[in-house]
């Protein structure tokens, strides 16, 4: 009956840790040719990542955004940098710490302008999936995305989403078979000696499972601070710029899933040590 209220605390940690926020990075549009301005190229990226923030329900995926990314990279400069020298897309998601990466080309093909937009699981450096096409100018490459991101995007629903396990020895229980003529019953020895390993044997499993999973849910926390900071920086340069306010909600979010990741990771961290201790 003691490990009743440990199995209810481990079972809180992993459903808030299911709950954590996947990490979903749109990089910079490229331009093979260097032929579209950047401004172009910055509207056509925006227009990915507003269309995934649109598609992706935001209490299981959050979209970077690109001061978030510039964090991760040190510098706007860098950034350009490393995505025009990148010849891996998930290894550059691995950069960011996101779960899964989607990134524009811009080509040419005869007379026309063409883009191919990939999807990419970090994890798995797999080809989630790809669109592609052409356009006289500009303007028809927008109408691409508008017409093929949202279905790209959507492939991400479908994803299994990677969830901690942690496997926990079932006690043995010991049967006992009362005899009316019998006052006083004596387990044999060496059964008590075995029930008396398995039971401490999986107290063990419980406490170092506890471990575990409250260190995982504080290191989110920690991952969590790193964002609030990178978007602190982006908030106060902002000025009088419309995403102003949108900036101070992102700060806000980020604080808020830190403190929440540090009180149910120490929490966590302190049964499992309670049961080292108890046990």
């Amino acid at each position: 009956m003691r490990l009743t209220p440990l199995f209810v605390l481990l079972f809180l940690a992993l459903a808030a840790y299911g709950q954590q926020q996947e990490r979903v990075a749109i990089i910079n549009t490229l331009d093979d040719l260097d032929s579209i301005s950047i401004t172009n190229l910055t509207y056509l990226t925006d227009r990915l990542r507003e269309t995934a923030v649109n598609v992706l329900p935001s209490e299981r995926f959050g979209v970077m955004t690109t001061e978030s990314i510039v964090a991760f990279l040190g510098s706007m400069e860098n950034t350009v940098r490393v995505c025009k020298e990148s010849s891996c897309l998930a290894e550059l998601g691995r950069q960011v710490s996101a779960d899964y990466v989607s990134q524009g080309r811009i080509g040419r093909f005869d007379d026309n302008l063409t883009i191919k937009v990939e999807l990419y699981s970090v994890k798995s450096g797999n080809l989630m999936g790809s669109f592609t096409g052409s356009s006289k100018n500009i303007s028809g490459l927008l109408a691409v995305i508008d017409e093929k991101a949202a279905d790209l995007f959507k492939r991400m629903l479908v994803e299994p989403k990677t969830k901690p396990s942690i496997q926990v020895e079932k006690p043995e229980f010991v049967k006992l078979e009362l005899e009316s003529v019998k006052p006083e019953i004596e387990k044999p020895k060496a059964e008590e000696t075995k029930a008396e390993k398995s039971f401490f044997r999986t107290s063990f499993w419980v406490a170092l499972g506890l471990d575990l999973m409250g260190a995982a849910i504080i290191y989110g926390g920690v991952f969590n601070n790193e964002q609030a900071k990178a978007d602190y920086e982006y908030y106060k340069i902002l000025g009088t710029d419309e995403n102003y306010e949108k900036a101070w909600n992102d700060v806000e979010k980020a604080q808020k899933n830190r403190n929440m990741l540090y009180i149910i990771g120490g929490v966590v961290l302190a049964s499992g040590v309670g049961v080292h201790i108890w046990f």
